[in-house]
């Protein structure tokens, strides 16, 4: 295993802060071993280390979005305190844990080696609930937004085949007719369908 370039260790001048790694090397089985010289990047301070930390573990999440779900691995250090609740990143997306499986039994908390399978659910994108009156009938649509993206009352969205313009937004406390509201705090979009005009 190659060397880090940099490692967050203790100077005694500075406190915990990122040391370079000047030159060293990694070994060990069951936990890595780094030996080598480092330079305190404040104090700029050059000494020789050695440190240890345990080997990382995968363990096994189910992941949701939507209607689906799927079954993936994550590195954490043996002993990392995982709860329900924290946020993780897996590759782009971002999760947040919904539950934890230790020895068949759902719990809050507990360290990374005693977890048989974590449970976590796709935050970076939500899906709003649009109402589009459609003639004489509304047909619901549904719209995938990051979770900040704003909708704004009088907005014109593509729904695939149909544009429709907002006319207002619920969220959990009120209804607007006109401004912007994050997607993540909207209940329902209200809207019609636009009828497109084409020029001869």
């Amino acid at each position: 295993m190659a060397a880090p370039s940099a490692l967050v260790l203790h100077c005694d001048t500075c406190g915990d802060v990122p040391h370079r790694v000047l030159r060293g090397k990694v070994t060990g089985k069951d936990e890595i071993i780094f030996e080598g010289v480092v330079r305190c990047s404040k104090c700029g301070q050059v000494r020789s280390v050695v440190t240890r930390e345990p080997r990382p573990i995968q363990v096994r999440v189910i992941v949701s979005f939507l209607e689906s779900s799927e079954r993936t691995s994550l590195e954490f250090s043996p002993e990392e305190e995982i709860g329900v609740g924290q946020e993780i990143e897996l590759g782009d997306s971002r999760l947040r844990i919904t539950s934890i499986e230790v020895k068949g039994r759902r719990m809050d908390g507990a360290l990374a080696k005693e977890v048989s399978t974590l449970w976590a659910k796709r935050t970076d994108r939500v899906r709003v609930k649009f109402s589009v009156n459609k003639g004489n009938r509304t047909v619901p649509h549904e719209v995938l937004a990051t979770p900040d993206e704003e909708f704004e009352v009088g907005e014109i969205v593509d729904l695939g085949r149909d544009r429709a313009v907002v006319h207002h937004i619920r969220t959990p406390h009120r209804t607007l007719h006109e401004g912007r509201v994050r997607a993540d705090e909207i209940v329902r979009m209200y809207g019609r369908v636009v009828r497109e005009r084409t020029s001869r």
